[in-house]
């Protein structure tokens, strides 16, 4: 989907979105955003091996992100769904 709708999704259902395009299962590294209201802006937050490691505020989209259609909506689960189909 296009990053609105994702962002959209994100905020009515508490959750995150990423790039499929990007998404690793190998080490389980990967990067979500967190779309807010607030003065943080979106959040970036880093996930290795299914954990939280870090997180930081004002992400600034490339213009390849915003034009991207394969965005996802995370909502925390996904790291138990994808490491099964592994």
């Amino acid at each position: 989907m296009v990053i609105s709708e994702a962002a959209k999704l994100a905020m009515e259902q508490g959750g995150m979105i990423y790039r499929k395009e990007i998404w690793s299962d190998k080490g389980f590294f990967n990067v979500f955003i967190k779309p807010t209201n607030s003065y943080d802006a979106c959040i970036i937050v880093e996930y290795q091996d299914g954990k939280e490691a870090s997180s930081c505020r004002n992400w600034n989209p490339t213009g390849v992100d915003l034009m991207a259609d394969d965005w996802e909506l995370w909502t925390g689960n996904e790291f138990n769904k994808k490491a099964s189909e592994i």
